[in-house]
């Protein structure tokens, strides 16, 4: 109990601290740093490598892509996936050159909108290959608009591509894209808040002679409900066979037409013979009477058959097929 200070001697020790006369302990230095709010329902790091179907549905998204953007470009056009990555959606609209094209589109059922932007220098590269140009045009892009004949022509191409992204998806979620509007200021495209984060994906397209990206920009809320999909294998999925991919395929390939041609015969003559030929000469052919013939079919032999008429035209029966090797 000797240890216990009496009331005299706590206010003298107190009186003693507050003019500085007893030592204490120096006060921790303030370092000046900015102490900020975390949002623990932010995910933090890098979202797409949390999601190994992502990059599948990229890879299917690009396949779909070769085969709908030369037709609906009348141009030879290849197409790349450049970069995948998880920003915050104001450093995203920082990055978007002007001028470009904002297209909003939703994706039933997931929640809220998605965007699809098309860079200046591509939309013009679309517009010379729609029109029968090669893509190399030097006309100025800075403080222009785009006029409403090429605002039309990128409708077009959006939809293709929308049409392409929706059969991407088809095996992880089934989703139904709708264009809802073109933008090309991206204040008037803020699908999100500006501190929400999104996953961009970025399409590098390459024509015949000029390129321009094409970048696809999901938030990452609209995919969070069924983000477990995306985690998954691909195995695991069921998407290791790409039906959708093949039916597309087999579907725009009956449509071709092909050219068959027959070769009823071939002969060699020099050119004093070929010099002296005239009208009613008869030329030998190689093939004799009741041979089969070779049917080719874009110039490649396919089939034989035997020559003949049907309804008054000339026509030639199919005897055989022939086995590449």
């Amino acid at each position: 109990m000797a240890n216990i200070l009496s009331q005299d001697e706590v206010d003298s020790l107190l009186e003693g601290i507050t003019e500085g006369k007893v030592p204490t302990e120096a006060a921790a230095p303030d370092s000046g740093e900015e102490v900020k709010v975390y949002d623990f329902s932010m995910p933090a790091g890098p979202v797409h490598l949390r999601l190994p179907a992502l990059r599948i549905i990229n890879e299917r998204f690009v396949g779909f892509l070769r085969t709908s953007l030369p037709i609906a470009s009348r141009a030879v056009i290849d197409v790349n996936l450049s970069s995948t990555e998880s920003v915050k959606f104001s450093e995203f609209c920082l990055s978007i050159p002007l001028p470009s094209n904002l297209n909003i589109f939703k994706m039933e059922p997931l929640r809220g909108f998605a965007l699809l932007v098309i860079e200046g220098p591509l939309v013009f590269s679309f517009v010379e290959s729609v029109f029968g140009g090669k893509g190399m045009s030097r006309a100025k892009l800075e403080g222009r608009g785009f006029t409403a004949i090429e605002t039309k022509i990128v409708e077009k191409i959006v939809k293709f591509v929308l049409n392409d992204l929706q059969q991407a998806w088809a095996d992880v979620q089934e989703v139904k894209t709708a264009f809802i509007r073109s933008e090309m200021d991206p204040q008037f495209a803020a699908i999100v808040n500006p501190a929400e984060l999104v996953i961009v994906n970025k399409f590098m397209i390459d024509l015949e002679s000029g390129s321009g990206s094409m970048t696809l920009c999901i938030p990452y809320s609209s995919i969070e409900p069924i983000k477990s999909r995306f985690q998954t294998s691909f195995r695991a999925q069921g998407l290791e066979t790409d039906q959708a991919w093949r039916k597309y395929i087999q579907k725009e390939i009956v449509k071709m037409t092909v050219e068959l041609s027959c070769i009823m015969g071939r002969a060699k003559v020099n050119g004093r013979e070929l010099l002296q030929m005239k009208v009613d000469d008869v030329i030998p052919l190689d093939q004799k009477i009741g041979d089969a013939i070779v049917i080719n079919v874009e110039g490649l032999p396919k089939f034989k058959g035997y020559p003949g008429s049907c309804k008054n035209k000339k026509a030639v029966k199919i005897s055989e097929i022939l086995r590449q090797e």
